[in-house]
């Protein structure tokens, strides 16, 4: 198969259509080789507009999806970047290649967190500060954050990020209502309080807070 044709393909035919037009975000994403990042059994379709299962219930989502929540986040260089949810590392890759050692990552389940290390290593991206922990509590010791990315879906805002989140800062995430859609939301932070913004529609697996099992 050829990949490097599949990844143009997914920049041209998925990812413009959306209107994701940042030329660099464009180009790390026609450069990372997402193949690396799924499961052996599913190379095939790296590619494919769709979301692809990982270990323990996890799934990565479409790339589209990945490309829609970075150029949300409108991240400058000198930003510090918080992931939570750190899955095989396809998005943390993509994070790491345009805006350097900003970037921190937290996974709590142990495979993926061990599995992301491995590929990130593989494609160049060693630079990433990973965490194993739990991401509902977000990493205090290194707040605040200029941005905040969530891959996991949350019936509410939790709290613990939005604390660490700086002033001017943006956190994008996916919540969950009663009805059980889910939407992809970004979130700015100013001197007097947030500022909310339905992006799209999504379908994440949920957050999980370790205290209280899922969220």
């Amino acid at each position: 198969m050829d990949f490097a044709q599949a990844r143009h393909n997914m920049v041209e035919q998925q990812i413009r259509p959306w209107d994701v037009l940042e030329f660099e975000l464009l180009d790390v994403l026609s450069e990372i080789p997402r193949e690396h990042f799924v499961l052996p059994e599913h190379q095939a379709v790296a590619y494919a507009d769709q979301a692809l299962p990982l270990a323990n219930g996890h799934a990565m989502p479409e790339p589209r999806i990945v490309a829609k929540m970075i150029q949300a986040l409108n991240i400058k260089k000198t930003d510090r970047i918080l992931e939570i949810g750190t899955g095989s590392g396809y998005q943390t890759a993509v994070l790491q290649h345009i805006y350097g050692n900003n970037v921190y990552s937290i996974e709590r389940i142990f495979e993926l967190h061990q599995l992301a290390k491995k590929q990130l290593r593989s494609v160049g991206a060693s630079l990433v500060r990973l965490a194993y922990d739990d991401g509902y509590v977000g990493l205090p010791v290194e707040a605040p954050f200029d941005r905040i990315i969530v891959t996991a879906a949350a019936p509410e805002l939790p709290l613990a990020l939005l604390q660490q989140l700086a002033i001017g800062g943006r956190m994008v995430l996916p919540l969950e209502e009663a009805n059980g859609v889910q939407y992809l939301w970004l979130i700015e932070k100013t001197p007097h309080g947030f500022h909310e913004t339905c992006v799209q529609e999504a379908n994440y697996v949920p957050l999980i807070n370790e205290q209280d099992e899922e969220f």
